[in-house]
């Protein structure tokens, strides 16, 4: 019976170890060519929880597997700074730096029939939050109506803004100089952008994006909630998800392209920050952030989750800045339950 029990164990292993392999190839290879396998970079977090759980039973066991899996994480150790942070020590952030934070505001208001008392106690205790975790001088926010985000203005002090009416927002205590939008074609989301002046010799174009969404949210809260595996209804629900994310990962690969252009061909400092709706082991990251600092990876600490939905471990929400920037600091914020996604604020000088 332990004999069986050690094999049985050993083909976890050796599938496990394949997938967590595909999840490396991820970020080469272009989802509008490979739809299927993105799904194993965004499956990537649990991947690493099974190498680690199946690490420490070769290791009470004392079989070379052990080794198996110490070589495979340590190959993608790049991956596994993605999703957890390891800068656990208190840096010093000068005077001159700025906050930035993004955050998708999806879920702000959980439900229709809230009536303007309970939205203004919201959007005080949302501007609370703000105040308490860096008062960021630049806000970038994604699926933001406008009556929430001009009460929000006022509230926080940000004398500048800039929106398209598409809920992709930015709002600024320094001045706006230029802003503009990074067209996409048929396309519910959005990217917009604005040339922002942060001191008297310095000018920094800011991003805020928000790609294509997988739009599967519901679904998949019905199937890890009450799903059987015995039913129609569980797998035809399952199928609809795949069907959906790999239409949605290859369109945010085309918008991603579209975006690096736009990025390539602006002439001042970048910070790019917004909802990608991927993860860092995805072709879309790995497009975005080539060349530039991921405020996590530099400054970050613990797991990097921004994703608060049903389905957990999910980074998906980033700053990301030209390396002449110095990161500070970058932290994810999970105090309140304003979203579905969770606020990242970080500290930058210029």
């Amino acid at each position: 019976m332990q004999t069986l029990l050690r094999y049985v164990i050993k083909i976890a292993s050796a599938v496990t170890m394949l997938l967590t392999l595909f999840s490396y190839i991820c970020p080469l290879v272009d989802p509008s060519a490979f739809q299927w396998l993105a799904f194993f970079g965004t499956a990537f977090p649990w991947l690493l929880i099974f190498n680690i759980l199946l690490l420490l039973f070769w290791v009470w066991d004392f079989n070379r597997f052990a080794l198996y899996h110490v070589g495979i994480l340590v190959f993608g150790i790049q991956h596994i700074t993605g999703f957890i942070g390891i800068d656990y020590e208190s840096n010093h952030v000068p005077e001159r730096a700025i906050t930035v934070a993004t955050h998708n505001l999806g879920g702000v208001y959980p439900g229709k029939n809230t009536g303007a008392q309970w939205r203004e106690e919201r959007i005080s205790a949302y501007a609370k939050m703000l105040q308490e975790n860096g008062f960021p001088d630049v806000l970038c926010t994604q699926e933001t109506g406008v009556k929430f985000y001009r009460q929000l203005a006022e509230k926080m002090g940000y004398p500048y803004s800039f929106n398209l009416k598409k809920g992709t927002v930015i709002l600024s205590r320094f001045p706006i100089e230029a802003s503009g939008e990074v067209a996409f074609e048929k396309a519910y989301n959005s990217v917009i952008w604005a040339d922002i002046r942060v001191s008297r010799k310095r000018l920094v174009r800011v991003y805020n994006a928000h790609l294509q969404s997988n739009r599967v949210t519901g679904t998949t809260t019905r199937v890890i909630q009450s799903g059987e595996l015995d039913e129609e209804e569980t797998w035809h629900d399952i199928g609809f998800v795949l069907d959906r994310v790999g239409l949605a990962t290859a369109r945010r690969a085309q918008q991603a392209r579209r975006l690096r252009e736009h990025i390539n061909a602006c002439k001042i400092p970048v910070i790019l920050c917004g909802d990608f709706n991927d993860t860092p082991s995805s072709y879309v990251y790995s497009l975005l952030s080539d060349g530039f600092t991921d405020t996590w990876r530099e400054k970050g600490f613990g797991i990097g989750t921004t994703f608060a939905g049903a389905l957990p471990l999910l980074r998906i929400d980033y700053i990301l800045t030209e390396r002449s920037i110095s990161t500070h600091s970058c932290k994810v914020v999970r105090a309140g339950s304003f979203s579905d996604h969770y606020p990242v604020f970080s500290s930058l000088s210029f």
